[in-house]
């Protein structure tokens, strides 16, 4: 008889996929990709992926980044509405050419840059956003490591909305070499998940940002979570309701994004 045995108390592969926690260097390999695309990686889903999503105030875009390390693989998901970004009291949500954000009221076209704070540079270059996308372009600020005051501005808004990811295909081949610091954490002890509040550089690395971003309001983590780069031990799993569709596949995934809708928050500055 031949049988490699483990310990009765070891985590193995076959009882589920590997599951890891903590902060690491990432390489962004797809985005949106369809089953096929999936299955090519390695990422073994049952049917194709939808990239919509509604919580009942109509329809969400989800742009769904993977990313690979040498442990595993794991999407980074932004849900993106369609825009302009507006507040309860009417102003815009804008990001400018250097990527940095304000909250503007509009008028005649024109959005109102008179009382910016001192730091603000390039007023004249401000421009609308989907809620969403300053995520998204936080993620591509570390992943392609732009210096502070250096230009980080996606250019095609309108495909984004849209769920046309051809501009972050682009990147992706662009920036094949480059790696981006994400934050994965473990949800309801069976999925993992790419914390979307901070995203770090390679160099310098610096935790403490990704700590600060979980104690701001709407920052905390709903999921186990380490900062140092683990496999995950969980412990008493609770198991999904059965349907139709239910799989004992490593990789089944939960058709919703990995956040709802209570974790679409509208931003508090009002």
């Amino acid at each position: 008889m031949a049988i490699k045995a483990n310990s009765s108390n070891e985590a193995v592969v076959g009882a589920g996929q590997k599951l890891y926690t903590g902060i690491s260097e990432f390489k962004v390999i797809m985005v949106n990709p369809d089953l096929e695309t999936l299955n090519a990686n390695g990422v073994m889903f049952q049917k194709e992926p939808s990239y919509t999503v509604n919580f009942g105030e109509g329809d969400l875009t989800k742009i769904v980044l993977w990313l690979e390390n040498a442990d595993t693989k794991v999407s980074c998901e932004f849900l993106v509405s369609p825009g302009p970004w507006k507040s309860k009291t009417g102003k815009i949500k804008c990001l400018n050419r250097l990527g940095q954000d304000q909250w503007l009221t509009e008028d005649g076209g024109e959005f109102d840059t008179s009382r910016l704070p001192e730091w603000i540079q390039e007023p004249e270059t401000f421009y609308p956003i989907p809620r969403g996308l300053d995520k998204l372009t936080d993620f591509v600020r570390a992943w392609a490591n732009v210096a502070e005051g250096d230009e980080i501005m996606l250019e095609t808004i309108s495909a984004l909305e849209q769920g046309k990811v051809k501009e972050i295909k682009e990147l992706i081949t662009a920036l094949g070499d480059n790696t981006v610091r994400v934050l994965v954490y473990v949800r309801d002890g069976k999925y993992m998940a790419s914390y979307t509040e901070h995203f770090g550089r390679v160099n310098p690395k610096r935790d403490d940002l990704f700590i600060k971003a979980m104690s701001k309001e709407y920052g905390a983590i709903k999921g186990d979570y380490s900062i140092e780069w683990k496999e995950y031990t969980p412990g008493v799993v609770t198991p999904d309701p059965v349907t139709s569709d239910s799989s004992d596949a490593d990789w089944q995934m939960p058709d919703a994004p990995l956040v709802g809708a209570d974790d679409f928050e509208e931003d508090p500055f009002k």
